[in-house]
């Protein structure tokens, strides 16, 4: 009787948990128990923690460790368990699998690193389950704490990586459409450089900035993957927890999720991404093409346009437009230049505001100078005339006494070998980064200085000089345009300004300062040292040599083909022997 009744009872809980789960909003599984600690995997945790975590997220994991106060954003507080990437909904714990998937993945755009490289599965999942313990106001051993996994759909293109490739433009329409009528502008800027709001703070109340979606490879959680636009479903309907970022799982259906998914990752230029870094592969080589005539001082002008300002083209030179105009003039290549902060002096900087830009570059043989195009994302700009945003490209001072791949040091040289710099510090005019997204953008308050650097301490602005110009600058929707000219040689009276030659491989590096961060002389953000080159002008003689050589070509093999009947028709016709042909 008891058995039987027992029976009944369960298939009463199972009808309705089936119920249940059939109400549930729709995207979201039944709820289930969390993933219990497993005690067994403890003490190897706790071994890993104190050795590779603890130095950012504190001894009880309250994001306090010692090097918190100098990463931007902070390390993750786990007091709260409030975790960011997750497959369970909004506010939930998350399941162990996404624990761990975060930990050997790490968090692009931040400092949590992949420690997937350095640590094997087992130091991983033990890793985690300590993590789980420091969680103080939840319990992962709690089975009444249920969790939701949500269900995210499948990309309903069925494409792959690139993934874009395939997805309509009706459908990628579609989502900016959902972008607007969500108002994401408002926190992700209106071109979704995430220049939209600077007052934004995290759970614990310290600064944080919304995901700049033209650089998908810092998403949280896309590690790998970059381009895959699931990482975007899945932060649309999860939110990120301890962050301003809401869930849109009841706003937005999961089908338009897919929509605005297509749509944010069409924003995303397609580049090779380093499997070690999860960073676009820098181009090392930066060719400044040679230009019949003057070059364009405007940068919207077609001269400046790259094949990557179309991110449907993943390769330079499969665009259509690789060459262009009727002189056959070659477009310019849009090089991806890494930037890191300088740890070696001073306050040891973790947290530049920006980590790469791009160059494009053009020479005039007719002008005899050259032109470098530098842009760069950077959500907010400063308004204090003492803190001006600036951005110097640099150059062996001495370029004619270095042998073979001699180069100075690269921050700011030294006694020996100097560098030369050229210097834009600029002020965007009207504006307020609370202001509403301006379409036009704003136009700069711009000068143009040259420096010589021996050293950290022997920086000097160089009073005579005034070769280089900054012949047009803007700064839009969180990106910043600057567009460099110089002569290709000076009178250079003290041999301390660079001298460029054709044909000639030249080290070049980059810098950039962010005013609002009040960032200034060695506090920066900094590359290392790139090569570029002033191509060659091409003859005019290439245009009609080859179309001789076709018609030489064509003749000699016609020639051959008479030759070869002449003979045959002799040799049919008896006016020839066989003992009589030419061996």
């Amino acid at each position: 009787m008891i058995n039987i009744e027992q029976k009944g009872v369960k298939r009463l809980l199972v009808l309705l948990a089936v119920t249940a789960s059939l109400l549930l909003p729709a995207g979201v599984f039944a709820a289930q128990p969390p993933d219990a600690v497993k005690q067994d995997k403890l003490e190897l945790g706790k071994k890993v923690y104190f050795k590779r975590c603890v130095w950012c997220h504190g001894v009880q994991g309250a994001g306090d460790g010692p090097s918190a106060d100098r990463l931007f954003t902070r390390p993750r507080n786990f007091t709260q368990g409030t975790f960011k990437i997750r497959t369970t909904d909004s506010g939930e714990l998350p399941l162990e699998a996404d624990l761990i998937t975060t930990v050997k993945n790490g968090l692009p755009g931040s400092a949590m690193p992949a420690w997937g490289e350095f640590l094997n599965e087992e130091e991983i999942v033990s890793v985690v389950n300590f993590v789980k313990t420091l969680v103080q106001d939840r319990d992962f051993n709690d089975a009444e704490d249920e969790v939701n996994v949500q269900d995210f759909g499948s990309n309903p293109w069925n494409t792959t990586g690139p993934y874009h490739l395939g997805v309509p433009q009706e459908a990628i329409d579609q989502g900016k459409e959902i972008f607007t009528k969500n108002k994401c502008w408002e926190c992700h800027g209106g071109e979704g450089r995430g220049d939209g709001n600077p007052t934004m703070k995290d759970d614990w109340g310290f600064p944080i900035v919304a995901a700049d979606w033209r650089q998908c490879w810092n998403f949280r959680g896309s590690r790998r993957d970059p381009f895959n636009p699931f990482n975007i479903v899945r932060t649309i309907s999860t939110g990120l927890n301890g962050t301003p970022m809401p869930n849109f799982r009841e706003q937005i259906t999961i089908e338009d999720r897919w929509k605005l998914a297509a749509f944010v990752n069409s924003l995303c230029p397609r580049k090779k991404i380093d499997r070690l870094t999860n960073k676009p592969i820098n181009d090392f080589l930066i060719s400044s093409e040679n230009t019949l005539g003057p070059v364009a001082k405007d940068m919207d002008d077609p001269m400046w346009s790259t094949p990557f300002d179309d991110p449907k083209v993943t390769k330079w030179e499969d665009s259509e437009e690789y060459k262009g105009g009727e002189t056959f003039q070659f477009r310019p290549r849009r090089n991806y230049v890494a930037l890191a902060g300088q740890i070696t002096r001073g306050d040891r900087n973790f947290r530049p505001m920006v980590d790469n830009l791009w160059v494009t570059s053009r020479w005039s043989e007719e002008e005899k100078a050259v032109y470098f195009l530098v842009e760069y994302h950077l959500r907010f700009l400063s308004q204090d005339p003492e803190n001006k945003d600036a951005v110097a490209i640099q150059w062996p001072a001495k370029l004619q006494d270095l042998f073979g791949a001699e180069k100075p040091y690269f921050i700011f040289g030294d006694s020996k070998k100097p560098v030369h710099l050229w210097r834009a510090k600029f002020l965007a005019k009207d504006y307020d980064p609370t202001n509403a997204p301006k379409e036009d953008g704003y136009q700069l308050d711009i000068s143009a200085d040259e420096v010589n650097g021996t050293g950290f301490d022997a920086v000097k602005v160089r009073e005579d000089a005034n070769e280089v110009e900054v012949v047009d600058s803007e700064y839009k929707q969180g990106m910043v345009r600057v567009l460099f000219k110089r002569t290709l040689t000076t009178e250079n009276a003290d041999g301390n300004e660079v001298q460029l030659e054709t044909e000639k491989f030249m080290p070049v590096s980059f810098m950039q300062w962010s005013g609002r961060n009040k960032e200034k002389d060695e506090h920066m953000a900094i590359s290392t040292w790139y090569y570029t080159i002033l191509k060659p002008s091409i003859p005019n003689s290439i245009y009609y040599n080859a179309v001789i050589m076709g018609v030489v070509f064509a003749g000699l093999q016609g020639w051959l083909v008479w030759m070869t009947k002449r003979t045959k028709k002799m040799y049919s016709s008896g006016k020839a022997r066989q003992d009589e042909l030419p061996l």
